[in-house]
């Protein structure tokens, strides 16, 4: 027999009011951790312009800022992902025919604070270069202005950096689903294969989807761009130094105001005329024209990879998922659904580009496959001449013409 709940009493006004404080006192307190961190960023003091102490600290800090913290992993869960990993691989090499070696042989299950001390040294081996650049501006400029060094200065832009960093790590640890990471800093570290589940399990449950059925389709995409990776080892190295070249030519000098607001003018009439360039905002509004070609090198070869990744979920995962057409369709409804002040600050830090190289890398690929076959489009990955330039990746055709031997070379090639 189940007892009927007696009728819940209107809450009074003094309990309201206690209950209105009793929340904000809530919400002050969790962004305690988070202030503490950036004020410990502004007293730190060192010769490196990002403190990587900091940045952790302040990254795992952002996390507290969540409704719901997650809860433990349990073991059964990270069983349940080696075995998908087993299934992916095998079906990922069917619908492919890629051979490779050296796969992942475990999904490594995270929380969020395990997924930001795995990357601290993949982001150093980013943001480094641009502090170590902007530090020898500063000594530029005082040895011409003969003043002594400028400390204060030094230490707020040592504390705005660091926080900035470790906010951008705080926001991503919370989002990534999966990775599949390539270490750039430390190749010999890379080959590993991450699934986040304190995110998997909260997008589940948010999105009401398939439990297993949504983990076996992460699992599928990272699967995929360990094939990628694994069976063109020029691969990894090609995007490393092609980042590298990009942050090396990022000149500070150039981003006085009025010379920023000078690009921003001039640069924004090339950017109009290029969709892809334009989903990377100021980045490439600001940049040069060598640096513009860089990163259309990069937006090329990212698309691919991540429209490949796609392709193979598409051709694999609509057979292999019975809730896979329905899993497609809410989450292309949850990126629309983002609010403007989520999808600007995803602009500011590049997740727009990622989701803008989702799309249009993908109707590459499907172009390449509904013409020629999965076969033909492999020899994208032979060697970096066949990599695509963002001409041909929204021209299809044309790739597949220079492949063909009918054009020697696309001619605005990057």
């Amino acid at each position: 027999m189940t007892n009927t709940p007696s009728p819940k009493r209107p809450m009074t006004l003094l309990e309201a009011f206690f209950d209105l404080i009793d929340s904000i006192a809530r919400r002050i307190a969790d962004y305690m951790p988070l202030g503490r961190g950036i004020r410990e960023a502004m007293r730190s003091r060192g010769s490196e312009l990002i403190a990587w102490d900091h940045v952790r600290d302040i990254a795992t800090a952002a996390l507290e800022l969540q409704r719901s913290r997650p809860g433990p992993i349990s073991a059964e869960m990270t069983d349940q992902y080696q075995n998908m990993l087993r299934d992916a691989k095998e079906q990922v090499a069917e619908y492919t025919g890629l051979v490779a070696e050296d796969l992942p042989e475990e999904v490594l299950v995270f929380s969020q604070e395990d997924w930001i001390e795995a990357n601290i040294a993949s982001f150093r081996f980013l943001f480094d270069p641009i502090s170590n650049r902007y530090i020898k501006l500063l000594e530029e400029l005082e040895t011409q202005r003969a003043r002594p060094p400028g400390a204060r200065a030094r230490r707020v832009a040592r504390a705005v950096l660091t926080t900035q960093v470790g906010i951008i790590m705080g926001y991503l640890a919370r989002n990534v689903l999966g990775q599949f990471d390539l270490s750039l800093p430390e190749p010999e570290k890379g080959g590993k294969l991450y699934v986040v589940e304190d995110n998997v399990r909260r997008i589940e449950l948010e999105m009401n989807l398939h439990p297993r059925e949504f983990r076996q389709w992460i699992t599928l995409h990272e699967v995929t761009h360990s094939f990628e990776f694994q069976c063109n080892p020029w691969l990894r190295e090609f995007l490393s130094d092609s980042m590298r070249e990009y942050l090396e030519t990022i000149d500070w000098r150039g981003m006085t105001r009025p010379e920023l607001w000078r690009k921003i003018k001039e640069g924004r009439a090339e950017v109009q005329r290029d969709d892809a360039l334009k989903a990377g905002g100021l980045i490439s509004i600001v940049a040069t024209p060598e640096q513009r070609q860089i990163l259309s090198r990069l937006q090329a070869v990212m698309s691919v990879l991540e429209g490949y990744s796609n392709h193979v979920m598409d051709g694999v995962g609509k057979d292999l998922l019975s809730s896979y057409e329905s899993m497609k369709k809410r989450f292309e409804r949850r990126r629309e659904s983002k609010s403007g002040a989520e999808r600007l600050f995803q602009r500011l830090i590049g997740i727009s580009l990622k989701l803008q190289q989702y799309k249009i890398g993908q109707a590459f690929v499907d172009a390449v496959v509904d013409s020629e076959g999965i076969a033909f489009l492999n020899r994208v990955w032979l060697k970096p001449e066949n990599m695509p330039s963002m001409e041909e990746v929204t021209a299809p055709a044309n790739w597949i013409d220079r492949m063909q031997g009918r054009i020697r070379q696309f001619p605005s090639r990057n």
